[in-house]
């Protein structure tokens, strides 16, 4: 009967010291989308227990969307146990988030594997102690809503898509500008522009992809570049066998195609990379991992002044890629 007796008190007593838990939540409103990143500063999860009481408890962590689906949670059977008693306990993002053992659902996991990042969405973390045993609740749980903000990559501005330029003035400057990310991130953002020439019988896809780019600069703290080329562009449509092509060319709307006969235009492909302050391509889950924005095309108008003011227009110069 003492043995029964003395059961029930000490069930009593440490049924009544864990209602004694104390646990407090606090995240930023809005962390950084990149889960490896959240640190001290991102998330605080504080335990207090009384005096006197020591055990060992498992966190059981669940991020949610605000309608309740569930993105991701705790893997309790491979959860590292932490030590409470006798004074508080701190526990930052790194012990209540531990990626290794968290499970992620759908289209998260998807995000989380190709980008490293959560999608854009409102989001609420919940927190609370289980038993390392059978998982029993130990404290009450404490529940906090974030928000992952949805990033506009940089849009390139100038040289605008399908603009052409003269020569004389490519020769010396050509300018690249292009608009901030947006919302402004609170990391310093590096922007990579990238120009490639788009050659004879090729896309301009495929020059994005498999020429060496002519022009690779990386720009950080502003949005515009200032690039002095150096690829020795010449003049065409200059008659050099005297038979009157030039004097032509004057008067025609479009130019003859023949295998002697130089392209009226180069043509360029340029595109902005963008990248966060570790070096990453920079977004949220819902950008495109490789933070690069939709690339435009521009051209250099190699045909003499005289020419261009009567020749034909510069959606229809004689440029390689557009050649059969």
């Amino acid at each position: 009967m003492k043995k029964l007796f003395l059961i029930a008190a000490i069930c009593f007593v440490t049924k009544t010291s864990l209602a004694q838990l104390s646990t407090q939540l606090t995240i930023v409103p809005m962390p950084p989308g990149t889960l490896i990143d959240w640190d001290i500063k991102t998330l605080t999860y504080i335990v207090s227990s009384p005096i006197g009481v020591s055990f060992k408890a498992l966190i059981k962590t669940e991020i949610k969307l605000l309608d309740g689906t569930v993105v991701g949670t705790t893997d309790l059977a491979r959860a590292r146990p932490i030590n409470v008693g006798g004074s508080s306990l701190i526990l930052y993002a790194a012990d209540v988030l531990p990626l290794d053992v968290m499970i992620f659902n759908g289209k998260f996991k998807s995000s989380l594997d190709k980008t490293g990042k959560l999608p854009a969405d409102n989001y609420q973390i919940c927190v609370q102690l289980v038993n390392q045993i059978d998982y029993r609740v130990l404290s009450e749980v404490r529940c906090r809503n974030f928000n992952i903000a949805a990033y506009q990559l940089p849009i390139p501005m100038m040289p605008a898509n399908e603009s052409v330029l003269d020569i004389e003035k490519a020769q010396s400057t050509i300018t690249f500008r292009w608009t901030p990310v947006s919302p402004r991130p609170a990391e310093i953002i590096t922007y990579r522009v990238t120009v490639f020439e788009i050659l004879e019988n090729q896309t301009a896809m495929q020059a994005l992809r498999s020429n060496q780019p002519l022009l690779a600069k990386d720009v950080v703290g502003t949005t515009q570049y200032i690039w002095q080329p150096q690829l020795g562009m010449t003049k065409c449509c200059i008659d050099t066998d005297d038979d009157g092509d030039a004097e032509r060319l004057k008067d025609t709307t479009r130019r003859t195609i023949g295998p002697d006969m130089e392209p009226d235009a180069y043509a360029f492909i340029w595109t902005i990379q963008t990248f966060d302050s570790q070096g990453r391509p920079f977004g949220d889950g819902d950008v495109n991992g490789d933070g690069i924005t939709e690339p435009i095309i521009f051209f250099v108008d190699r045909r003499p002044a005289d020419i261009r003011k009567s020749g034909p227009s510069a959606r229809i110069l004689d440029i390689p890629w557009k050649r059969n």
